[in-house]
């Protein structure tokens, strides 16, 4: 994982103080969270899985999924505990949790991924296109290598992963075969913006907001967007 994520060099927008300034503004939503959007589109009870970033518990997405319950969603915690990344038993727990769901729902699934799970989501979706009715990512990384002060844990969880897994992520920016709309914000203190800057296609959507990266399942701008496009489904 040492080519999946490295320390910012000199001239890079991240660095120790954009963290710092990430852990602040972590600290800000998670005691003064702002409201939700009173505008925001309505669901028709869409099964929704989210998807938690990296090293975060399933308890990370919570204000994200209170939203999407109160817009008439219906948000679903991940079950595969804290997000290693795009790791084999992760996104075989994942696709059977798709699947299950979409089953017993009688349709696609949407994901909702959050910084790497994002990642995740993406990669999951290639496996299970079927299932997926669309995929939506949160500043998800997917240009290697990402630059980022989180390089050193995450060469850290590398030694968590086998050497396939590894390879695999020489095709991580190729997308989905499904609907994906990639939010990024040029304020990312985490990673560098364009990491997470998909390329254009048929089926893939770019918008771009304001507003930090780890207090981003708190942004209403972004609860907008989420909101707008799940509905769609």
């Amino acid at each position: 994982m040492s080519g999946f994520a490295v320390w910012p060099p000199s001239h890079a927008s991240v660095s120790p103080a954009t963290l710092a300034r990430e852990m602040m503004a972590l600290t800000q939503a998670t005691l003064s969270p702002p409201p939700f959007p009173d505008d925001a589109a309505r669901g028709a009870g869409q099964p929704v899985i989210v998807v938690p970033g990296f090293l975060a518990p399933d308890m990370s997405t919570g204000r994200l999924r209170d939203f999407l319950s109160g817009q008439n969603f219906r948000p679903v915690s991940w079950t595969s505990g804290v997000n290693l990344g795009p790791v084999r038993h992760v996104m075989a727990g994942l696709q059977k949790q798709i699947c299950d769901l979409a089953e017993r729902e009688g349709r696609p699934v949407s994901l909702v991924g959050v910084s790497l799970g994002g990642t995740v989501a993406r990669q999951v979706a290639k496996a299970c296109p079927d299932r997926i009715a669309r995929v939506i990512t949160v500043v998800s990384p997917i240009h290697l290598p990402v630059v980022t002060p989180l390089a050193p844990l995450a060469q850290a969880a590398a030694l968590l992963w086998d050497a396939q897994e590894i390879r695999d992520l020489a095709a991580i920016a190729e997308p989905p075969p499904v609907p994906l709309t990639a939010i990024i914000s040029r304020d990312d203190g985490i990673i560098e913006w364009e990491a997470a800057r998909p390329q254009a296609g048929p089926q893939v959507e770019v918008v771009e907001v304001s507003g930090a990266h780890m207090s981003i399942c708190s942004n209403p701008q972004v609860q907008r967007i989420i909101a707008d496009r799940l509905a769609r489904s």
